[in-house]
């Protein structure tokens, strides 16, 4: 097989990279000095943790589905002693460390130039999206750090043709996988980018292509193999509860796109527009669908990254090697085609599902602050161009770092409070997952909602206690059963947005 050199090494290099993980280790323990309360998708992959320590493997895996995020919480903590939540967020310093590096990484594959890599380790550690994740417990980190590493391989294999960047693609696109299963449609698709490789003869770029392909099936059939002989996991269930959970929204699929569409033409235009667009319906819905995907990108990307975007594809600054283009592209579709089938199939999305195509699209912005610099310097504007770069950093960073959420301190004296003056045999109805944790006395935590079904504190036995953040579907409830004494109000903490934590007991 071909051996071409890579793209030539950057000066300084590993410094850049030392400095980069250095500090976005730091910008970790920033993040979580700054968010001490943990998400809510945080207590279901620690409750899991906890049933692989107590029960075992197999229980993890029944109690949620992709459950090996939650395994190497378990197995930090067998190892440290830590608690399960520190575990989570050493593990989430190290994956954002490790995404940091491979921009940087990506962007060094794809150039020589010292500035532009410089660059890319200032965008991606001011990254607002990024960074604001960085509190986060959730198994997206994963998938992002290797997700990049796969894409760094593919990048080196599309120029060099070397069996161990094939290797290393399979292997990362593997360890994406077992944070989030879209990845493998990443595996599947991307190295079809290496049929477009110019620099190598076409027989040899379909032997390339035809190595990670086998490459792929051994490892996935090494997989099966060691899952059925461990016995721990099984794998058909498995995956039959991963296509149950969309199951519902491929039904609703189904019958958007059925001939019945009048009552929802009525429910969108009126009973007497719906006569007119009725068989339109369908185009109006998926070009709003699009839109709010495209929305979401755009906040993704944050208000400093689009504008420079925008600008280097109006001045054609934008351009990048041969081999670069091809495999960003390539990475950059399959993941489009991923959130745009996420979003017909669930009808919703969030910043966070696009944060992948995001920093895709980020590897751009390097090359072309770079070029706009030069551009400037060129036509003396760069005083003009520093002070615009430097707001719009300084703006990112700010924007990355600081919250302007309302605190959720009142939920900590709550529990306090509700420790010390009520009896520990109560049962405890709740809505909010943090204080059913810390309290103690809600067995299935993570499965606590804040839209409690009403029905649960009519029907919630004599003496228990309701400890309840007050929201708009049970409030006149409550209310009522306060004001007939069927509830007896023990205590009011009031939040600074939203509606107050009451805590209540149950009249015997």
């Amino acid at each position: 097989m071909m051996r071409t050199d890579a793209m030539p090494a950057v000066n300084g290099i590993n410094r850049i990279r030392w400095l980069t993980v250095i500090i976005s280790v730091l910008l970790s323990g920033l993040a979580l000095t700054l968010n001490d309360q943990p998400n809510h998708d945080a207590y279901e992959y620690v409750r899991a943790a906890e049933i692989a320590l107590q029960s075992g493997i197999s229980d993890a895996y029944a109690h949620y589905q992709w459950a090996h995020y939650s395994l190497l919480l378990a197995g930090i903590h067998a190892l440290t002693g830590l608690d399960l939540f520190t575990a989570a967020h050493l593990l989430n310093a190290i994956l954002f460390a490790l995404i940091s590096l491979g921009f940087v990484n990506l962007v060094a594959a794809a150039t020589p130039s010292r500035r532009v890599v410089w660059l890319a380790a200032l965008i991606i550690l001011i990254f607002p999206t990024l960074n604001e994740s960085r509190f986060l417990i959730v198994r997206d980190t994963g998938f992002l750090a290797f997700s990049l590493l796969a894409m760094l391989q593919l990048l080196r294999y599309w120029l060099t043709l070397r069996l161990r960047h094939a290797v290393l693609f399979v292997v990362s696109c593997l360890l994406a996988t077992l944070f989030r299963p879209e990845a493998i449609a990443f595996w599947l698709l991307s190295p079809l980018a290496l049929l477009f490789n110019n620099t190598h003869p076409a027989a040899a770029c379909r032997r390339a292509l035809a190595v990670i392909t086998g490459l792929s099936a051994l490892l996935a059939l090494l997989v099966v193999i060691t899952v059925a002989a461990l016995g721990q996991i099984d794998l058909p269930q498995l995956l039959r509860s991963f296509a149950g959970i969309y199951q519902p929204f491929a039904n609703n699929i189904a019958q958007l796109l059925g001939n019945n569409t009048y009552e929802l033409s009525r429910s969108v235009f009126g009973d007497y527009a719906a006569q007119f667009v009725d068989h339109f319906t369908h185009f109006f819905l998926l070009a709003g669908l699009l839109g709010l995907l495209l929305v979401f990108i755009i906040d993704g990307l944050g208000l400093a990254a689009v504008p420079l975007l925008i600008y280097g594809v109006s001045r054609r600054l934008y351009r990048l090697p041969n081999g670069a283009t091809t495999v960003f592209v390539a990475w950059m579709t399959v993941a489009l085609l991923i959130l745009i089938g996420f979003i017909l199939l669930t009808r919703f999305t969030t910043t966070r599902y696009t944060l992948l195509l995001c920093l895709i699209l980020l590897l751009w912005l390097p090359f072309i602050v770079d070029r706009a610099w030069s551009l400037a310097a060129a036509n003396s504007h760069l005083q003009r161009f520093s002070w615009i770069v430097g707001f719009l950093a300084l703006f990112s960073a700010v924007d990355a770092h600081v919250s302007f959420g309302a605190s959720k301190a009142h939920l900590d004296d709550a529990t306090a409070w509700l420790l010390q003056n009520t009896r520990a045999e109560a049962a405890l109805v709740t809505n909010e997952i943090r204080v059913a944790y810390d309290s103690g006395r809600v067995a299935e935590f993570d499965r606590v909602e804040r839209e409690l079904d009403p029905a649960v504190i009519a029907n919630a036995a004599p003496g228990s206690i309701i400890a309840v953040t007050l929201r708009r579907g049970f409030s006149e409830l409550v209310e009522a059963q306060l004001a007939s004494g069927q509830l007896r109000l023990l205590r009011q903490l009031p939040a600074e947005r939203g509606g107050d934590f009451l805590i209540m007991e149950k009249d015997f």
